[in-house]
């Protein structure tokens, strides 16, 4: 699994419900725009990998199941409906992207290091 695949599962997994999985529409949106642009992007979505992943962070094995199954179809390039997007940021796997080359914590040095000193 490439760190981006593994960043957007993050982002996946803290912006939905994970006592609930993937039953509410807009969380089965979310995670289908997550898949589709990691798709797009080239990325290789194995329905293995992200089972196991998301069974290792916290998704309950039946909610794991579903992901894995519907990465694996989005990956594969089937086509998919998703109402009512956008569920992200234009700009999701960009600032995914950003995260994963400089984290948070590296940033704000950064930017304190180049902020005027008076």
């Amino acid at each position: 699994m490439t760190p981006l695949v593994e960043k957007g599962l993050n982002a996946l997994t803290i912006g939905i419900n994970l006592s609930t999985g993937l039953s509410y529409p807009s969380d089965m949106n979310r995670a289908k725009e997550m898949f589709h642009r990691l798709h797009k992007a080239g990325e290789k979505l194995l329905a293995e990998e992200i089972c196991a992943w998301a069974k290792i962070n916290g998704w309950r094995t039946k909610d794991a199941d579903e992901l894995g199954r519907l990465s694996e179809q989005i990956g594969k390039g089937e086509k998919v409906q998703i109402p009512d997007g956008p569920w992200w940021n234009e700009n999701i796997l960009e600032l995914l992207m950003q995260n994963i080359i400089m984290p948070k914590k590296n940033r704000i040095a950064e930017d304190l290091s180049s902020c005027d000193k008076a």
